[in-house]
């Protein structure tokens, strides 16, 4: 199979991860693969005989059926269940676990003023992002247990133990092109992280905003305006991006080897979906 992909170099990933990586994708895989089985040709000229005479080929149908199904599979989760999967085969950090809950947390009615200020100023462009200077704030703010109040829970995508110097990893993960609300939560999310475990006997989580790909491919290249008044993405400030997170969590060509570790598992499905056709032009 020709793969296409000469920006993709050689790196590979260790038996254990791949192992534990094909544990995730088989069951991406499974229903979609399942729901294209089922599909009748036969049926489907009868029943839908305008789209069946455009295209006149039982493969694209095939297709069809199995794309809708795998592409509600998608989204945020797989990055989450690879993240975790990549995490937990890395010896150099601790376990992982996706929706990881930060429960009993509190906060101070003087540090969610500063929070609340600190996002309405990013929000009407009236300061730059800097997420140093944005947990200096609140850790400079006293508050006594007297002035606090219960935030409940705050709910990780994905969160992996012993990341830096004894430090948890709590990630955000959202596709890189969020909309404004989005990033302006997991701002808050964030914000409210560090304030909270002041008050805590446990080390402050390292928070940090994901995208786990880079459409622009560069980082001096993104462009996409919603989320830039509230993170610094060019800089990579108080978020990793593309290799830098995969790396990250995994260790140097993570995610070059993440890619060919899913070039390797495609061609299987795909010589399946050509059986359950019976058509071999693909």
């Amino acid at each position: 199979m020709d793969r296409g992909f000469d920006h993709i170099g050689s790196a590979e990933l260790d038996e254990a991860t791949k192992a534990e990586l094909r544990n995730v994708t088989d069951g991406f895989f499974e229903r979609p693969l399942e729901k294209a089985g089922n599909f009748d040709w036969e049926e489907f000229k009868r029943n839908e005989a305008f789209k069946a005479i455009m295209m006149p080929s039982p493969l694209f149908w095939v297709l069809a059926n199995f794309e809708r199904s795998f592409t509600q599979k998608l989204g945020q989760q797989m990055y989450e269940e690879f993240g975790r999967a990549v995490a937990n085969t890395n010896d150099a950090v601790g376990a992982a676990e996706t929706q990881y809950a930060c429960t009993g947390l509190e906060i101070g009615r003087d540090e969610e003023d500063r929070i609340e200020t600190i996002i309405s100023e990013l929000a009407d462009g009236e300061r730059d992002p800097d997420w140093d200077a944005e947990k200096r704030e609140l850790r400079d703010i006293d508050a006594p247990p007297e002035t606090r109040k219960s935030i409940g829970k705050v709910t990780w995508d994905l969160w992996v133990e012993d990341f830096r110097d004894g430090r948890p990893l709590a990630a955000e993960i959202k596709t890189p092109k969020p909309n404004r609300d989005q990033t302006m939560e997991s701002k808050r999310q964030m914000l409210k992280t560090v304030a909270a475990y002041k008050h805590r006997d446990a080390p402050t989580p390292i928070c940090r905003y994901v995208f786990p790909f880079n459409p622009y491919g560069s980082l001096d290249a993104y462009e996409w305006w919603p989320p830039q008044a509230f993170f610094d993405v060019r800089a990579e400030d108080g978020m990793l991006v593309a290799d830098g997170f995969w790396d990250a969590i995994g260790g140097d060509g993570t995610m070059e080897g993440l890619f060919n570790f899913l070039l390797d598992e495609s061609e299987g499905n795909i010589e399946k979906l050509k059986e359950l056709a019976g058509d071999e032009t693909l």
